[in-house]
């Protein structure tokens, strides 16, 4: 196993298991380790740690149901703001994974993404999977 070190924001979304998929796949080429991290903070309610734990775990039985542990999966559940978790991560990171949301709304606008926010700021490359295109048909 090399030293190299993948880590993925999970937020229990679609994009964050498409972003968790990649990950397993680039591992596998690099013969690295991927760690899956989910942020909670008191200010989300009184089960946000809870709530956390079951993304995580809801991740495992979504996308590791058939993983055999080639290349090893580390879950780790960290408090703070996710933004600024995944980019002090990153500092020991090879390569940081991160969903898309597509969402463009005023609140948007005003704070941003995390996944815009890694990508400016991470010690790492980040690779955003993006939201998928929406339907052209007529």
């Amino acid at each position: 196993m090399s030293d190299e070190l993948l880590i993925v924001g999970m937020d229990g979304s679609e994009r964050s298991h498409d972003a968790l998929r990649f990950a397993l796949e680039e591992a596998r080429l690099r013969n690295a380790t991927v760690e899956v991290i989910t942020t909670w903070s008191e200010d989300q309610g009184v089960d946000a740690l809870e709530k956390a734990q079951r993304i995580q775990a809801d991740a495992k039985e979504a996308v590791l149901a058939d993983h055999e542990g080639d290349p090893p999966v580390n879950f780790r559940v960290v408090e703070g703001r996710p933004e600024h978790v995944l980019v002090d991560a990153s500092a020991r990171a090879t390569l940081l994974v991160v969903g898309a949301h597509g969402v463009h709304s005023i609140r948007h606008a005003a704070l941003g993404s995390i996944s815009e926010y890694t990508a400016r700021l991470a010690y790492c490359p980040v690779v955003v999977i993006p939201a998928p295109a929406p339907d052209q048909t007529l």
